[in-house]
């Protein structure tokens, strides 16, 4: 079946500023499946396919089986060019839309990625984003033309890596749209990703350890628990 969109989390097990942070449990829970259940239950299945791009190494082999454990397909590509592991994504499974979401941010909001994914197809834009969001909690959405064009043109390794990079750094050359987010959601302020050890105690602290079912926690409900935090 070749689904309209897919949403590629990226997710490698050796990252240089905290090593194994995708097997750091929230609520018991190990990060990386967290966010896999949290997109599961709200992106409808008929819509969009949640993919898991990781790398070769055998380092990589757990993330592999935790994929597939909450079976979801797996790709495995290359550690350092990124760009070229959803290259090889999108040869396998085919798609117009890309919605890309790192493993390190496993409070992603799912109402937001389809918010943007119906922007980005009703306007036909190349990428679309969204600005204020509390930091770690927002994706990007790329078109097939896209990627496929940055694949051709890129060739420095950091624009490979981050392969949104090169987008933001020449935003007038695409057709870019994006929304800002409004009320309570607008806070940039919060910082809920996971990149240090502080990090992720400062989110760990959101969940009780034995919370039921707490990839269901809403954006909302997450920023409220982060201003009640001592962290």
């Amino acid at each position: 079946m070749k689904f309209n969109t897919i949403v590629v989390i990226q997710c490698r097990y050796s990252s240089s500023r905290l090593l194994g942070k995708a097997v750091y449990p929230l609520s018991g829970i190990p990060m990386l499946i967290f966010l896999i259940r949290r997109l599961k239950i709200s992106l409808p299945e008929n819509l969009f396919q949640i993919i898991l791009a990781t790398t070769n190494n055998s380092t990589d082999d757990i993330i592999y089986v935790w994929g597939k454990s909450e079976n979801i397909p797996v790709v495995r590509g290359d550690e350092k060019d990124v760009l070229k592991r959803y290259i090889q994504t999108l040869k396998e499974y085919p798609a117009q839309t890309i919605v890309r979401v790192t493993a390190d941010n496993p409070l992603t909001c799912p109402e937001i990625i389809k918010c943007l994914v119906k922007k980005q197809q009703e306007q036909n834009a190349d990428y679309a984003f969204c600005e204020n969001l509390p930091y770690g909690t927002a994706s990007d959405i790329f078109s097939y033309n896209l990627l496929v064009s940055l694949d051709k043109e890129i060739v420095s390794a950091i624009e490979r890596e981050h392969i949104n990079l090169h987008v933001l750094n020449n935003i007038k050359k695409f057709k870019v749209t994006f929304t800002n987010a409004t009320g309570k959601m607008a806070r940039p302020d919060l910082n809920m990703t996971v990149d240090t050890i502080s990090d992720w105690y400062r989110v760990k602290a959101l969940f009780d350890q034995n919370e039921k079912e707490p990839w269901k926690i809403t954006l909302s409900e997450a920023i409220k628990r982060m201003d009640k935090s001592s962290l």
